[in-house]
């Protein structure tokens, strides 16, 4: 492990350093995940895992307040827009540097999601920066597809990664807390912390600096996803097909269990493949979003598509909008898409 890097920014505090989560490891630590082995995680947030099986059981109950339907002044539905991310506020002294930061600061981070899934990214890991990680997963050498974000995500939830240019897709997996918060002010954006290999598949480069500010998407996805280089940004009309939140006609294309289809005729574009549940939705590898149990305006609680800006340049296919739905048994609130009809 070479721990030559904290001295070597502390010299040189404005060189774009591909990462600074290993100068914070190496001198506070950072442990905020489980030591023993891979975890199955909530990364929904939604107050359990869903069963393999039937996810329709209820764990809990359904908050019975109702999402922000957007209706407009003049009786149409339109999206609410989303709020722009906005770094934290540290408390340094104008002109600090970023190792003086950190230094001040410690492992501080940020666990608070942009709600348009966009970040920055930067390298750690590789030959000459060998270093442990806070989640129980292989060391980060570089070999392997893995990102720092585990505040935000939790150890072992698999991400699907995109450029800005939505030409080129990978799949990480989490392995480590970070970036550190000083890097996130510094750089004005969320930045997610990924492997050379990664970098690789993304940029064609292995060592990314936070004020280089390659843009990607970023979304969680099942995590069944095969690790490394994907190709759901591909194919426009292969995404969702026959999966929640999915194009459809009739229940037949809907191919999961229980599924069923909201028709164009009721006011659902194109159509819209979802279930009944209760709690908590199924998710499926490929070009599929995250899924979300969302109550709608009859009562009925459904499952619904939510907002994936690794798919969709608006979050949703066309004719749907990023809607907030209340969090399941206390928990925190989703953006989900459902239609829209303002102009």
């Amino acid at each position: 492990m070479t721990t030559t890097r904290a001295s070597e920014m502390a010299e040189h505090p404005e060189f774009p350093w591909p990462s600074l989560v290993a100068a914070v490891a190496l001198a506070v630590g950072v442990g905020a995940c489980s030591q023993e082995g891979v975890i199955t995680i909530d990364g929904r947030g939604d107050g359990g895992e869903p069963p393999s099986g039937d996810s329709s059981v209820a764990d809990g109950g359904v908050d019975s307040s109702r999402p922000d339907t957007g209706v407009a002044d003049g009786g149409c539905t339109e999206a609410p827009s989303r709020s722009p991310w906005v770094p934290v506020d540290t408390g340094g002294p104008a002109g600090e540097s970023l190792s003086a930061c950190i230094g001040r600061v410690g492992s501080l981070t940020d666990d608070r999601l942009p709600e348009t899934q966009d970040y920055d990214i930067t390298t750690f890991g590789g030959p000459g920066d060998e270093q442990p990680v806070s989640c129980a997963s292989p060391d980060a050498d570089g070999t392997w597809y893995y990102a720092a974000n585990a505040q935000r995500f939790r150890c072992g939830q698999r991400i699907r990664v995109i450029d800005a240019a939505r030409s080129r897709c990978v799949i990480v997996e989490v392995a480590d807390i970070g970036p550190n918060a000083c890097v996130e002010e510094a750089g004005a954006m969320p930045i997610f912390d990924v492997s050379p290999l990664a970098s690789q598949a993304l940029f064609d480069v292995d060592s990314v600096g936070w004020s280089e500010h390659r843009a990607v998407y970023a979304a969680p996805v099942d995590n069944d996803n095969v690790l490394g280089p994907c190709d759901h940004h591909d194919t426009p009309s292969v995404r969702l097909r026959g999966f929640i939140g999915g194009a459809c006609e009739s229940a037949t294309e809907c191919a999961f269990t229980s599924g069923t289809c909201l028709t164009d005729a009721a006011g659902y574009p194109d159509g819209m493949c979802t279930r009944p549940c209760a709690t908590g939705c199924p998710d499926a590898v490929g070009p599929n979003a995250y899924t979300a149990c969302h109550r709608f305006p009859d009562g009925a609680n459904r499952c619904v598509a939510r907002c994936d800006f690794t798919l969709f340049a608006n979050g949703c296919r066309d004719g749907y909008g990023c809607f907030d739905s209340p969090g399941l048994s206390g928990g925190p609130t989703r953006q989900v898409c459902m239609p829209v009809t303002c102009p």
